[in-house]
């Protein structure tokens, strides 16, 4: 039986994950700076380890997976967020190199940085906004003054849309903005349009699975809390290509946006595993596409969405100009699948997941962070130097 290791257990990314695996027949074990979350509770979790912060305590954490992988005859550790990162960097130069499902450390950081991902996709003649690096306060302010009101600004490293300010009305609303040689940011044309995001796994240029779907269920311009299915040949052409010219291994998914005309142009990448995976949940060959390099890719079923009921409720009175509408609002409601249901199999994971959410938020009361910070800050990831204990993080 083969042993997956993943990197996280918190959130139903996870969840998924490894009921995924475990019903493949696979051997999951998961390992997380939390002593307690969903995958804990799992049932499909054959053992759950407590380990140090991959972002905060790299150097503890990265000796701890690799007792895990030794002890345990991991063949295989498939990262959930930006942990990715530091086990690739800890693979470069290595003589005992981590097993994980993603490429090498520069391939990663050519994509996850959002100034190098435009420049390398632009290379290879795949459509991308018009985009400009800044460096220094002074630099923001001349893009501002250029043609502020119709951009975007938004670090070079961050995740679900965190710091990102769109089609600012006055400096003011960009004031905390300091871009640097180490913190960099980018200024990037604002497209209008229905955005859409994807979801890949490849194996050495190759896809073994894909999903495309719009993300017109959002709150502001953070993730979306409906998943379903979109034609778009286009966008999975790009993505095709993508993957082809960088040789990818991995998950990987691309943010998009399609103007009137029906042209799309990709904005910013996700080296790593994104709520699409959602969609291929209930796919029985979904294990088989991270182990399996000649399969046929497989894709979303066409009949079925998924949804965060509870968040999903809020769009109807906070969301973005692509909403779709309330009558579609209303049937996701009614008819999506949710993204943790409750299964004989596994019950306890949505029995109490209750008593851990609230558990979670007393946690952000005491210490004063927000749900976000609270959740991505053992793993963000950025190049600066001096911005955590390990050099790496950003808030």
């Amino acid at each position: 039986m083969h042993t997956v290791l993943l990197t996280c257990g918190r959130g139903t990314y996870s969840l998924t994950l490894a009921r995924a695996f475990h019903s493949a027949g696979y051997r999951v074990l998961v390992a997380d700076a939390w002593p307690r979350s969903l995958c804990r509770l799992s049932a499909t979790v054959d053992r759950y380890f407590h380990v140090p912060s991959p972002a905060r305590a790299t150097a503890a954490w990265i000796p701890a997976i690799r007792n895990i992988v030794r002890q345990e005859s991991v063949g295989l550790i498939v990262p959930v967020y930006e942990e990715v990162f530091y086990m690739a960097k800890a693979n470069v130069g290595s003589s005992d190199p981590l097993p994980i499902f993603a490429p090498d450390f520069s391939t990663l950081m050519s994509l996850h940085d959002k100034w190098q991902f435009i420049e390398q996709a632009r290379s290879l003649g795949l459509s991308v906004p018009e985009t400009v690096l800044l460096t220094t306060r002074e630099d923001l302010v001349r893009e501002y003054a250029r043609h502020g009101k119709d951009r975007v600004f938004k670090p070079v490293y961050s995740r679900f849309a965190a710091h990102t300010v769109a089609r600012p009305q006055n400096l003011e609303a960009i004031e905390n903005a300091e871009p640097t040689l180490r913190r960099p940011w980018v200024s990037q044309a604002f497209l209008s349009g229905r955005p859409y995001a994807t979801f890949s796994i490849a194996h050495r240029g190759r896809l073994t699975a894909h999903v495309t779907y719009p993300t017109d269920f959002s709150h502001d311009l953070g993730p979306t809390v409906v998943y379903r299915r979109a034609e778009q040949p286009a966008i999975v052409e790009w993505i095709r290509k993508l993957v082809a010219a960088t040789k990818y291994t991995g998950q990987i998914g691309v943010d998009f946006i399609e103007d009137a005309a029906g042209n799309v142009a990709a904005i910013e990448c996700n080296p790593r595993l994104t709520g699409g995976f959602y969609l291929l949940k209930d796919n029985p060959r979904a294990a088989a596409a991270y182990f399996e390099p000649e399969m046929e890719p497989i894709e979303a079923a066409r009949d079925r969405s998924y949804a965060f009921r509870f968040w999903l409720f809020f769009t109807a009175f906070r969301h973005t100009k692509s909403f779709p509408g309330i009558g579609e609002w209303a049937r996701q409601l009614w008819s999506a699948r949710s993204t943790n249901a409750f299964t004989l199999a596994d019950p306890v994971p949505r029995l109490l997941g209750p008593a851990l959410a609230a558990e979670f938020l007393v946690r952000c009361y005491r210490e004063g962070k927000s749900v976000r910070e609270m959740v991505t800050r053992d793993f963000e990831w950025s190049e600066d130097p001096e911005a955590g204990e390990t050099g790496r993080l950003v808030a």
